[in-house]
């Protein structure tokens, strides 16, 4: 039964401690296209502490991005970006991994991402299902 107990512990801290390490840069500074913001949103904490603002941003291109600007979470495994209709992420499109737990950068949105509707964005511990941090676009 100890055997048991020991391989569980050591399969668990192997699982925490290689998921955290799978989270690309703790920081990231690109820079944000230029262009017409189209919504913008503030961070507010609900799991873990996060801030920062986020904006929908369409260059002269005609390309939209998603920016995030002075944003910070807590780091954890498997976080993701969702756009959803609501915080509880009933119904969401992916917009990916979340690349950094601190800077600015930015990720492009294809034609096919309602930011009107699914105006609630999400950072998505996806393994745990908790939701660390979320701003709403207006």
């Amino acid at each position: 039964m100890r055997k048991i107990m020991y391989f569980f512990i050591a399969v668990m801290i192997l699982y925490f401690t290689s998921c955290k390490k799978e989270n690309t840069p703790t920081k990231a500074d690109n820079p944000a296209p230029k262009g017409t913001t189209l919504a913008t949103g503030t961070f507010v904490s609900n799991a873990h502490a996060s801030s920062g603002t986020v904006k929908v941003v369409q260059d002269s291109a005609g390309k939209i991005s998603l920016v995030f600007e002075n944003f910070q979470t807590e780091n954890g495994p498997d976080l993701r970006i969702w756009l959803a209709t609501n915080t509880s992420a009933t119904s969401y499109q992916e917009v990916g991994l979340l690349t950094a737990v601190s800077g600015n950068f930015s990720y492009p949105l294809n034609a096919s991402f309602n930011y009107t509707t699914n105006n609630n964005v999400l950072i998505w511990c996806k393994s745990f299902s908790v939701l660390f941090g979320h701003a709403v676009l207006q």
